[in-house]
C-alpha cells in the first residue's frame, strides 16, 4: 500500500566500510522547525526486499540504491507516522528532504484504535494542502473530520504520483491510480469492500484487467 510520501532529513551522513554503508539521519519538522532524531526502517527495494532497522538513529546498509524509508515521532499523546522512497548512492542522497506537515496519526495509548489525519496538530478538515520545501504541491487531499475523502500525492517535480480515494471514516481504499515519471495515468485498482474480504482488480491505463486479488479482513472504522 502506498501511503503518504514524505520528504526527510535535515543531515545527511553516509560512512562506506568494509563494503557497508553507514547512514545516519536527522528529521527537520516543518511545523515547528524542529531537528530530530528518530529511529527509522528502510525496506530494500533493490530486488530483495532486505528490512533494516535503525539504532539510535543510524542504519548500516549492505548495499546502496533504493529504500522505502519509515518512521514516526510522538508529540502529546498523539504519534505520527510517515514514509517515503529515497535513494542512497556512495556520494550521499540526493534529495534534501524535511518532515511533512500533514501526517496519519494515531494515539500513543495501547491498544488504541483512534486515527486521523493532522496538518500539524490541527485536525485535517476540508481541502488541505502540503508542500515540498522548493515550492512544488507535495499533498493534496480533502478531508471530513480527520478521514480522508480523495488524496492525491505528488513528485518533488510537480507530477502527479499517486491519488486515493476512500470509503467514508475508513482506511480502506475504493480506487487508486497509479502515474508514471511524466504524470501520465500508468495502472489503477479498484475494490469492492466486503465485512469479510476486499477484492482488488488491477486494470492498465487503456482499462484491460491484468490481476485480481483478494484480500481477506473487515472494513477498520
Amino acid at each position: 500500500m502506498r501511503q503518504l510520501i514524505i520528504l526527510i532529513l535535515f543531515t545527511f551522513s553516509l560512512t562506506v566500510l568494509y563494503g557497508q554503508a553507514k547512514v545516519e539521519l536527522y528529521f527537520k519538522n516543518d511545523c515547528d522547525n524542529s531537528i530530530k532524531k528518530l529511529e527509522f526502517e528502510l525496506l530494500n527495494l533493490n530486488n530483495s526486499n532486505e528490512t533494516i532497522e535503525s539504532k539510535n538513529g543510524i542504519a548500516v546498509l549492505r548495499n546502496t540504491g533504493s529504500y522505502l524509508l519509515t518512521s514516526y515521532y510522538a508529540w502529546g499523546d498523539m504519534v505520527s507516522s510517515f514514509n517515503h522512497t529515497i535513494q542512497i548512492e556512495d556520494k550521499g542522497l540526493g534529495d534534501t528532504l524535511n518532515i511533512p506537515k500533514i501526517k496519519f496519526t494515531t494515539e500513543s495509548a495501547l491498544h488504541s484504535r483512534y486515527w486521523n489525519y493532522f496538518n500539524c496538530d490541527k485536525l485535517c478538515d476540508g481541502l488541505e494542502k502540503d508542500f515540498y520545501p522548493n515550492g512544488q504541491k507535495r499533498l493534496e487531499g480533502e478531508f471530513k473530520n480527520g478521514k480522508p475523502i480523495h488524496l492525491t500525492e505528488y513528485r518533488s517535480d510537480g507530477t502527479k504520483e499517486t491519488e486515493f480515494w476512500y470509503v467514508a471514516g475508513t482506511t480502506l481504499y475504493t480506487r487508486v491510480d497509479y502515474f508514471d515519471e511524466a504524470g501520465k495515468l500508468d495502472e489503477y485498482d479498484k475494490y469492492k469492500n466486503g465485512k469479510r474480504k476486499t477484492i482488488k482488480t488491477t486494470y492498465t491505463a487503456d482499462g484491460k484487467r491484468s490481476g485480481r486479488e483478494v484480500i481477506k479482513h473487515g472494513i477498520r472504522k
